[in-house]
Protein backbone atom coordinates (compact mmCIF):
# COMPACT_ATOMS: atom_id res chain seq x y z
CA UNK A 1 0.00 0.00 0.00
CA UNK A 2 1.62 3.60 -1.14
CA UNK A 3 1.86 6.01 1.36
CA UNK A 4 -1.06 8.21 0.13
CA UNK A 5 -3.57 5.54 0.41
CA UNK A 6 -2.31 4.81 3.95
CA UNK A 7 -3.13 8.83 4.70
CA UNK A 8 -6.72 7.86 3.30
CA UNK A 9 -6.45 4.58 5.06
CA UNK A 10 -5.52 6.28 8.38
CA UNK A 11 -8.32 9.26 8.23
CA UNK A 12 -11.47 6.88 7.48
CA UNK A 13 -10.29 5.29 10.61
CA UNK A 14 -9.41 8.16 12.99
CA UNK A 15 -13.30 9.39 11.90
CA UNK A 16 -14.88 6.30 11.97
CA UNK A 17 -13.07 3.31 13.78
CA UNK A 18 -15.95 1.11 13.94
CA UNK A 19 -16.34 0.82 10.17
CA UNK A 20 -12.97 1.21 8.69
CA UNK A 21 -10.52 -0.84 11.20
CA UNK A 22 -6.64 0.17 10.56
CA UNK A 23 -5.32 -3.15 9.27
CA UNK A 24 -2.44 -3.04 7.31
CA UNK A 25 -0.96 -6.71 7.86
CA UNK A 26 2.27 -7.53 8.55
CA UNK A 27 3.71 -3.88 7.19
CA UNK A 28 1.69 -2.26 10.13
CA UNK A 29 2.79 1.14 10.56
CA UNK A 30 1.49 2.30 13.86
CA UNK A 31 1.64 0.35 16.88
CA UNK A 32 -1.97 -0.33 18.23
CA UNK A 33 -1.14 1.36 21.87
CA UNK A 34 -0.37 4.14 19.60
CA UNK A 35 -3.22 4.55 17.10
CA UNK A 36 -5.54 4.42 20.18
CA UNK A 37 -4.03 7.57 21.57
CA UNK A 38 -4.32 9.46 18.61
CA UNK A 39 -7.91 8.21 17.81
CA UNK A 40 -9.16 9.50 21.54
CA UNK A 41 -7.42 12.77 21.11
CA UNK A 42 -8.41 13.22 17.40
CA UNK A 43 -12.42 12.48 18.72
CA UNK A 44 -11.95 13.83 21.92
CA UNK A 45 -10.73 17.58 19.85
CA UNK A 46 -13.49 17.99 17.97
CA UNK A 47 -15.96 16.59 20.78
CA UNK A 48 -14.82 19.47 22.82
CA UNK A 49 -15.14 22.17 20.27
CA UNK A 50 -19.17 21.01 19.70
CA UNK A 51 -19.41 20.79 23.06
CA UNK A 52 -18.11 24.05 24.04
CA UNK A 53 -20.10 25.69 20.89
CA UNK A 54 -23.54 24.36 21.56
CA UNK A 55 -24.13 23.59 25.75
CA UNK A 56 -27.41 23.91 25.23
CA UNK A 57 -28.04 21.27 22.31
CA UNK A 58 -25.68 18.63 24.37
CA UNK A 59 -27.75 19.00 27.58
CA UNK A 60 -30.63 17.39 25.52
CA UNK A 61 -28.79 14.31 24.96
CA UNK A 62 -27.37 11.70 27.48
CA UNK A 63 -23.27 10.81 26.92
CA UNK A 64 -23.92 8.05 24.58
CA UNK A 65 -26.17 10.01 22.01
CA UNK A 66 -24.60 13.35 22.03
CA UNK A 67 -20.86 11.48 21.09
CA UNK A 68 -22.89 9.18 18.47
CA UNK A 69 -24.26 12.76 17.05
CA UNK A 70 -20.59 13.80 17.42
CA UNK A 71 -19.02 10.88 15.74
CA UNK A 72 -21.73 10.91 13.00
CA UNK A 73 -20.48 14.52 11.80
CA UNK A 74 -16.81 13.35 11.79
CA UNK A 75 -17.67 10.24 9.73
CA UNK A 76 -20.13 11.42 7.29
CA UNK A 77 -19.61 15.60 6.80
CA UNK A 78 -16.97 16.66 4.64
CA UNK A 79 -15.36 19.39 5.99
CA UNK A 80 -14.30 22.60 3.48
CA UNK A 81 -12.47 24.64 6.23
CA UNK A 82 -9.33 23.54 7.67
CA UNK A 83 -9.96 25.45 11.13
CA UNK A 84 -10.65 24.64 13.87
CA UNK A 85 -12.59 28.09 14.51
CA UNK A 86 -14.76 27.06 11.84
CA UNK A 87 -16.25 23.62 13.39
CA UNK A 88 -18.93 25.12 14.85
CA UNK A 89 -20.38 26.29 11.22
CA UNK A 90 -19.26 22.99 9.45
CA UNK A 91 -21.60 21.18 12.43
CA UNK A 92 -24.36 23.57 11.57
CA UNK A 93 -24.10 22.64 7.72
CA UNK A 94 -24.18 18.93 8.69
CA UNK A 95 -27.79 18.95 10.65
CA UNK A 96 -29.16 21.57 8.08
CA UNK A 97 -28.05 19.69 4.76
CA UNK A 98 -27.14 16.29 5.61
CA UNK A 99 -29.11 15.07 8.87
CA UNK A 100 -31.82 13.41 9.35
CA UNK A 101 -33.93 13.53 12.29
CA UNK A 102 -33.93 10.59 14.62
CA UNK A 103 -37.01 9.67 16.94
CA UNK A 104 -34.77 10.98 19.85
CA UNK A 105 -33.85 14.21 18.51
CA UNK A 106 -35.16 17.27 19.67
CA UNK A 107 -37.94 18.67 16.23
CA UNK A 108 -35.87 22.28 16.88
CA UNK A 109 -32.34 20.45 16.33
CA UNK A 110 -31.17 22.25 13.54
CA UNK A 111 -32.67 25.38 14.66
CA UNK A 112 -30.97 25.84 17.81
CA UNK A 113 -27.63 24.74 16.22
CA UNK A 114 -27.90 27.65 14.09
CA UNK A 115 -28.86 30.18 16.97
CA UNK A 116 -25.91 28.55 19.36
CA UNK A 117 -23.65 28.74 16.12
CA UNK A 118 -24.53 32.58 15.47
CA UNK A 119 -24.02 33.32 19.62
CA UNK A 120 -20.37 32.27 18.56
CA UNK A 121 -20.17 33.86 15.34
CA UNK A 122 -20.92 37.02 16.63
CA UNK A 123 -18.49 37.01 19.18
CA UNK A 124 -15.56 36.72 17.13
CA UNK A 125 -16.57 38.83 14.12
CA UNK A 126 -14.55 41.06 12.72
CA UNK A 127 -15.24 44.42 11.47
CA UNK A 128 -13.23 46.79 9.51
CA UNK A 129 -16.14 49.21 10.12
CA UNK A 130 -15.82 52.15 12.91
CA UNK A 131 -18.12 51.45 14.96
CA UNK A 132 -19.68 54.85 16.12
CA UNK A 133 -22.51 54.55 18.87
CA UNK A 134 -25.74 56.92 19.77
CA UNK A 135 -24.42 59.10 22.50
CA UNK A 136 -28.14 59.06 23.81
CA UNK A 137 -29.34 62.76 22.91
CA UNK A 138 -27.88 63.83 19.27
CA UNK A 139 -30.96 63.92 16.99
CA UNK A 140 -30.41 60.73 14.83
CA UNK A 141 -31.76 61.49 11.01
CA UNK A 142 -30.00 58.48 9.74
CA UNK A 143 -29.33 55.25 10.92
CA UNK A 144 -27.46 51.65 9.27
CA UNK A 145 -27.67 48.43 10.92
CA UNK A 146 -24.63 47.29 13.42
CA UNK A 147 -21.97 45.02 11.71
CA UNK A 148 -21.70 43.43 15.10
CA UNK A 149 -25.70 42.49 14.48
CA UNK A 150 -27.73 39.53 12.73
CA UNK A 151 -31.26 39.24 12.44
CA UNK A 152 -32.57 35.87 12.64
CA UNK A 153 -36.27 34.33 12.47
CA UNK A 154 -37.19 30.91 13.99
CA UNK A 155 -40.27 28.47 13.73
CA UNK A 156 -39.44 27.37 17.39
CA UNK A 157 -38.28 29.64 20.55
CA UNK A 158 -34.64 28.35 20.59
CA UNK A 159 -33.69 31.68 22.61
CA UNK A 160 -35.74 29.59 25.76
CA UNK A 161 -35.03 26.11 24.90
CA UNK A 162 -33.41 24.15 28.14
CA UNK A 163 -33.56 20.77 29.72
CA UNK A 164 -36.59 21.42 30.98
CA UNK A 165 -38.73 23.67 28.29
CA UNK A 166 -38.31 22.01 24.81
CA UNK A 167 -41.58 22.73 22.36
CA UNK A 168 -42.96 19.77 20.70
CA UNK A 169 -44.67 21.85 17.91
CA UNK A 170 -44.19 25.28 15.61
CA UNK A 171 -45.04 28.29 16.56
CA UNK A 172 -45.69 31.54 14.94
CA UNK A 173 -42.48 32.77 13.88
CA UNK A 174 -39.61 34.47 16.69
CA UNK A 175 -37.93 36.91 15.37
CA UNK A 176 -34.35 37.69 17.10
CA UNK A 177 -31.29 39.50 16.84
CA UNK A 178 -27.93 38.53 18.04
CA UNK A 179 -25.59 41.67 18.71
CA UNK A 180 -22.54 42.25 20.69
CA UNK A 181 -21.99 45.38 22.24
CA UNK A 182 -19.32 47.81 23.44
CA UNK A 183 -18.03 45.68 26.00
CA UNK A 184 -18.01 42.51 23.70
CA UNK A 185 -21.18 40.67 24.99
CA UNK A 186 -23.54 38.64 23.24
CA UNK A 187 -27.11 38.81 24.14
CA UNK A 188 -30.25 38.36 22.19
CA UNK A 189 -33.28 40.85 21.65
CA UNK A 190 -36.41 39.42 21.14
CA UNK A 191 -38.59 41.68 18.40
CA UNK A 192 -42.02 42.11 17.27
CA UNK A 193 -42.81 41.70 13.48
CA UNK A 194 -42.80 45.35 12.94
CA UNK A 195 -39.40 45.88 14.28
CA UNK A 196 -38.37 42.75 13.10
CA UNK A 197 -39.45 44.23 9.06
CA UNK A 198 -38.14 47.58 9.63
CA UNK A 199 -34.63 46.34 11.09
CA UNK A 200 -34.89 43.86 7.70
CA UNK A 201 -35.02 46.85 5.15
CA UNK A 202 -32.24 48.73 6.91
CA UNK A 203 -29.80 46.10 7.09
CA UNK A 204 -30.34 45.88 3.40
CA UNK A 205 -29.29 49.67 2.75
CA UNK A 206 -25.92 50.83 3.84
CA UNK A 207 -27.88 53.77 5.49
CA UNK A 208 -31.38 55.07 5.01
CA UNK A 209 -32.63 58.08 6.19
CA UNK A 210 -35.13 58.71 8.97
CA UNK A 211 -37.93 59.93 6.52
CA UNK A 212 -37.39 57.31 4.07
CA UNK A 213 -38.75 54.72 7.07
CA UNK A 214 -41.60 56.66 8.20
CA UNK A 215 -42.64 56.34 4.24
CA UNK A 216 -42.41 52.17 4.46
CA UNK A 217 -44.33 52.04 7.77
CA UNK A 218 -47.13 54.41 6.15
CA UNK A 219 -48.63 51.79 4.02
CA UNK A 220 -47.98 49.16 6.85
CA UNK A 221 -49.64 50.73 9.48
CA UNK A 222 -52.72 53.23 8.16
CA UNK A 223 -54.76 53.28 11.13
CA UNK A 224 -52.14 55.53 12.59
CA UNK A 225 -52.05 59.30 12.38
CA UNK A 226 -49.14 61.19 11.21
CA UNK A 227 -48.38 61.87 14.97
CA UNK A 228 -48.88 58.42 16.33
CA UNK A 229 -46.47 57.03 13.01
CA UNK A 230 -43.67 59.13 14.07
CA UNK A 231 -43.91 58.51 17.73
CA UNK A 232 -43.99 54.84 17.10
CA UNK A 233 -41.03 54.95 14.84
CA UNK A 234 -39.16 57.53 16.94
CA UNK A 235 -39.71 54.38 19.83
CA UNK A 236 -38.79 52.03 18.03
CA UNK A 237 -35.08 53.71 16.55
CA UNK A 238 -34.40 54.79 19.87
CA UNK A 239 -34.83 51.27 21.22
CA UNK A 240 -32.71 50.26 18.37
CA UNK A 241 -29.65 52.75 18.86
CA UNK A 242 -29.64 52.29 22.46
CA UNK A 243 -29.71 48.50 22.51
CA UNK A 244 -26.58 48.96 19.48
CA UNK A 245 -28.52 47.00 17.08
CA UNK A 246 -28.64 50.40 14.78
CA UNK A 247 -26.17 53.28 14.31
CA UNK A 248 -26.45 56.60 13.82
CA UNK A 249 -24.80 58.06 10.55
CA UNK A 250 -24.66 60.69 8.45
CA UNK A 251 -27.97 61.43 5.93
CA UNK A 252 -27.47 59.49 2.45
Amino acid sequence: MDFQNIQHHFVAHLKDPEQHPFELGSDQVIEERRLSIYRELFFNNILGFLSSGFPVLESLYNTNEWRRLARQFMASHHCRSPYFIDISLEFVEFLSEEYELKPNDPPFLKELAHYEWLELSVSIRKTEQDIVLWDGQSEVKAVQFSPLASLVSYHYPVHQVSPEFQPQQQGEAVYLVVCRDKQDEVNFVLLNPLTAHLLDIIQQQESININELHDVLAPILPQLSLVQLDSALSEIIQQMLTKEILLPCAES
